[in-house]
């Protein structure tokens, strides 16, 4: 390892990643992490009412529990649609796939659309846009550092 002369005496140095980090991946990751914070959220917030006879407070379940495990095939499309952007746009880091661009930025809108369309109809909805949001950042950081 390599030393540097510091105040405290001698200090290693820092090694370098091999690889180039391009900007959005990081984003990108995050996407996956709320991707993955809508199917827990699908599985244990209690945002349904249950309806009862008596007057008063409902109760609530989550849509898991009152719907069963069909929910979850619905709930994981943000969880998808979050991999396969990344991994778009981490196949196109190499110059030469000019069709990653395009089909990351279909991809992250459609996703974007689907949350805002399920947001007004639907309470999960409002839960998919942040993954949407952060997908659309991610494709566009790629897209300016293609450019460079």
């Amino acid at each position: 390892m390599e030393a540097s002369r510091s105040a405290h005496g001698d200090q290693p140095l820092p090694r370098q990643m091999p690889g180039r980090r391009w900007p959005g991946d990081c984003i990108a990751g995050w996407a996956l992490v709320t991707g993955v914070g809508v199917l827990v959220l699908a599985v244990l917030l209690p945002i349904e009412t249950i309806p009862t006879d008596r007057a008063g407070v409902q109760p609530r379940a989550s849509i898991f529990q009152l719907h069963g495990a069909v929910v979850l095939l619905p709930s994981a499309v943000p969880l998808l649609v979050a991999a396969l952007v990344t991994a778009v746009l981490y196949a196109g880091r190499e110059g030469r796939r000019n069709w990653t661009l395009p089909v990351a930025w279909v991809l992250s809108i459609a996703l974007l659309c689907a949350a805002v369309a399920g947001f007004l109809t639907f309470l999960i909805g409002v839960f998919v846009i942040p993954t949407g949001v952060l997908l659309t950042v991610a494709t566009s950081l790629a897209q300016d550092a293609r450019r460079r």
